[in-house]
């Protein structure tokens, strides 16, 4: 394995990690949201949780492809602090997305081929997340 290739698989691993946690922090954050209450706030939580389930699986399987073991969830995450209310909820759900948007947006660089294609792919996702969470369209999402 070259320093290229080893560099670009440490950039997918790192992008599934990611998601691996996005999961974890938007499961707690959607089982906090009342669909009652809270219609629009649910469905991009649960839109947003549905499309990190989608990213981490497309990446381990790419990981897969390649011969390599994806890395596995850690046991604990950190959960945003102070999150009681719909309103810091959604701040918090919009603060995971622009973090997920940056470190796609720092991983791209560092990775080849399809592995970038990939990433390229997740990080407008990511950006377009935010988009469903309330943020004001930006140029340059992520920086």
């Amino acid at each position: 394995m070259t320093a290229a290739n080893s560099a670009s698989t440490e950039a997918v691993q790192a992008a599934l990690a990611v998601e691996h946690a996005s999961i974890y922090v938007l499961g707690a954050l959607g089982g906090r949201t009342s669909a009652t209450s809270s219609p629009a706030l649910a469905r991009a939580l649960t839109d947003a949780y549905d499309d990190h389930v989608n990213a981490r699986e497309a990446l381990a399987a790419h990981v897969v492809a390649a011969g390599i073991e994806p890395v596995a969830p850690s046991a604990v995450y950190d959960l945003p602090a102070r999150i009681g209310s719909d309103a810091r909820i959604g701040e918090a759900a919009l603060r995971l997305e622009k973090d997920t948007t940056a470190t796609y947006l720092s991983l791209v660089p560092k990775a080849a081929g399809s592995d970038r294609t990939l990433l390229i792919q997740l990080l407008c996702r990511a950006a377009a997340r935010q988009l469903d969470l309330g943020a004001r369209p930006v140029a340059f999402p992520g920086t």
